[in-house]
């Protein structure tokens, strides 16, 4: 588990490489960090990231620009441009360790599925993760890796990560009834909000134990439930090849281009 995602810290650290090659470049007027921001918005699809890089950017052209109109003379113009160089390295790179935690899921969510362009990483995203609505299949995996990280249940992670992974598969194989699972298994998503909300309670006694062990089975059996769909629907495909298959073969076999 790493700090922000449950992939490993090794893997958080190289995804952080470019952050860390930013905090390094601290001579004035050589700063990376707009182009750092740039790259993390593109690869994260998160807009007002790629907005600020664009501001920060202009600001470093500006300072530039102002350095060179007073290069040669140690003015009062020079040392506020200097200062300003300063201030945007600091600014600039704060941005990207506060924006690290939200990049790095994004990317563990990128590797899962497709990302889809958004506003913010928090704000709306937050409350839309925290709504027991389903909406669309990129939210529905959001939601489960969130309550995932939320969630202190080594049990519930395997099962999550399972009806991610299961979801996954239905999805490539067939997204109509990928859209029909997320009508079926909404709850698991209702169950996940409930079970955090009694974590977080710090109640200890019988009644909460026995509802946070209930909530565990169902959603233990909801990834039984899954699994077993997901194979009906691979072995419904089977018999679909193997008809066409043997229809193939079959018609090979009429025309004289096959022998028995």
């Amino acid at each position: 588990m790493g700090w922000a995602t449950k992939k490993s810290r090794v893997w958080e650290l190289r995804q952080l490489t470019l952050t860390f090659l930013s905090i390094l470049m601290f001579v004035p007027f050589l700063h990376i960090h707009p182009f750092v921001m740039m790259s993390q918005a593109s690869k994260s699809k998160v807009r007002v990231w790629y907005a600020m890089a664009w501001v920060l950017l202009a600001v470093e052209v500006a300072l530039f620009g102002s350095f060179i109109y007073f290069f040669g003379s140690f003015s009062r113009g020079m040392l506020l441009t200097i200062a300003g160089s300063s201030v945007s390295y600091i600014v600039g790179n704060g941005m990207l360790l506060n924006q690290a935690k939200p990049f790095l899921q994004r990317l563990e969510l990128s590797e899962v599925r497709p990302l889809k362009w958004i506003s913010s990483p928090n704000g709306q995203k937050q409350r839309e993760l925290k709504a027991p609505v389903l909406d669309t299949p990129q939210l529905f995996i959001e939601r489960l890796l969130y309550w995932r990280k939320q969630i202190n249940n080594r049990v519930l992670h395997q099962d999550i990560d399972k009806i991610i992974r299961l979801f996954h598969l239905m999805e490539k194989k067939d997204m109509r009834e990928a859209e029909k699972f997320l009508v079926r298994h909404s709850t698991v998503v209702n169950v996940l909000i409930q079970y955090d909300e009694l974590e977080n309670s710090n109640l200890r006694n019988a009644v909460t134990d026995k509802s946070k062990e209930k909530l565990v089975h169902v959603v233990r059996q909801a990834a039984i439930a899954i699994e077993q769909e997901v194979t009906e629907q691979f072995r419904m495909g089977m018999l679909e090849i193997s008809a066409e298959t043997d229809v193939y073969l079959q018609t090979l076999k009429s025309r004289n281009l096959l022998k028995d």
